[in-house]
């Protein structure tokens, strides 16, 4: 899950002390985890149509899902960006793309729609200049392409899009504006439509700023801070505010800046923050066939999104804790070293060991959740029942649960599997 990482995965399988997972090992076996590797798909080739233009087929019904349930489990604030995404691919494919200027040079380059939080709520990734966008917004670029067909599930919503210069422009903001949608951005000084009579440059001083509005009541700036900053709002009006700046002798210092500017500076960098998130313990698995590093750069990203929807309904953690969370819950025990001992252990101790009340073999988070996957099953062999052994009751039922994988009593006497699954120790 990209925070205990080996080499190769083999590795986890190895004889070797200083290699060895134990709890990997002891979850899946390795020759089963190969099979399932070398048949992963997300999509039948052989029915691929011919003719299908669709670079993206082998993934696809991987994309569409992951962007509809982005979607419907959080809409996130009233404040979005749009910004690129890299995921990191140094091998062949036509889809790889070089940034010579961005911290993962070579990879698939994906549009981001994302909230301050670094929730992304929905994707594209670029397939190239031919690639066919949305037929409905002809006659704009590529960035006002990408800004309207991410943006459009979320017109008339009262949202406010943020975006950088090579998206804007101002046939995009008053787009937007028609569709009841406030978008700002800082914009090159040679596109179309601006006003052509203000202030030269040499004639602003640091913190000083020009702002004209058009017809259709679209703003656009020009501030001096280090160098000049173009930028334009289809909502912002001329109100005026402060932004702390580092000077060369280390002290810091008030500017006065556009409103617009400030606001820009506060919400634009939702992409650049599930970035950061994504690249702390991405799963970084190569492999010989071009989707798969899609495949795991995606998995990623639905980690990000889980911790920030995590964080904001249960106590704040880590993201190292939060991915040690998900991989125990999605193998329903605990590390070898956290399990209770057993009867030769104690009688080599010269007794039984004690043992914390809460010390249930399943943790919490899968004990308690999701209770809709909970449910009593009856097997030939017994076990001892988790919820007797804590209160010291001698009890070997048939009876277990199917997701936590411990045995529960069930009976007319006494229902250890509502206890289990409802007490919080």
């Amino acid at each position: 899950m990209g925070y205990n990482t080996r080499p190769a995965w083999r590795d986890h399988y190895s004889s070797a002390p200083d290699l060895n997972n134990a709890l990997i090992c002891k979850t899946l076996p390795r020759d089963r985890f190969a099979i399932i590797l070398s048949h992963l798909h997300c999509n039948d080739s052989s029915k691929m149509p011919s003719g299908c233009k669709d670079k993206l087929y082998k993934i696809r019904p991987m994309i569409d899902a992951l962007n509809k349930k982005f979607e419907m489990v959080y809409h996130g604030t009233r404040e979005l960006s749009v910004d690129e995404s890299m995921i990191k691919f140094k091998g062949r494919s036509v889809l790889k793309q070089y940034l010579p200027m961005k911290p993962i040079k070579r990879g698939y380059k994906l549009w981001c729609l994302a909230d301050q939080r670094g929730y992304i709520k929905k994707f594209q990734i670029y397939q190239g200049k031919d690639e066919e966008l949305n037929t409905k917004f002809t006659g704009y670029g590529l960035g006002e392409k990408v800004v309207l067909e991410l943006t459009e599930q979320d017109w008339s919503k009262g949202k406010v899009v943020y975006f950088d210069n090579f998206f804007t422009s101002v046939a995009l903001l008053e787009k937007l504006k028609t569709e009841n949608t406030y978008a700002c951005g800082t914009i090159r000084s040679n596109r179309k439509g601006l006003p052509g009579n203000m202030l030269a440059d040499s004639q602003l001083k640091r913190g000083d700023s020009d702002h004209r509005f058009s017809n259709l009541d679209i703003g656009y700036w020009k501030w001096k801070d280090n160098k000049m900053v173009h930028l334009v709002s289809n909502f912002h009006g001329n109100e005026e505010a402060t932004v702390s700046r580092k000077e060369k002798n280390g002290t810091k210092s008030a500017i006065t800046c556009p409103i617009a500017v400030k606001d820009y500076n506060m919400y634009m960098g939702g992409v650049d923050t599930a970035d950061r998130l994504r690249a702390l313990y991405c799963i970084d698995r190569k492999s010989p066939k071009w989707w798969h590093r899609l495949f795991w750069g995606l998995l990623d990203i639905v980690f990000v999104n889980a911790f920030v929807i995590h964080g904001l309904i249960m106590e704040q953690t880590t993201v190292k804790d939060f991915r040690r969370s998900v991989t125990q819950g999605l193998m329903t025990m605990k590390d070898a070293s956290q399990k209770r001992k057993t009867s030769t252990d104690n009688t080599a101790k010269g007794g039984p060991s004690k043992r914390r009340k809460s010390d249930y073999s399943t943790i919490k988070d899968v004990r308690l959740g999701n209770r809709g996957i909970h449910w009593p099953t009856f097997v030939e062999n017994r076990g001892r029942c988790e919820v007797c052994s804590l209160k010291k009751i001698q009890s070997k039922p048939h009876s277990k649960c199917s997701h936590c994988n411990v045995f529960l009593c069930v009976n007319e006497k006494k229902n250890c599997f509502i206890e289990y699954h409802e007490v919080n120790l």
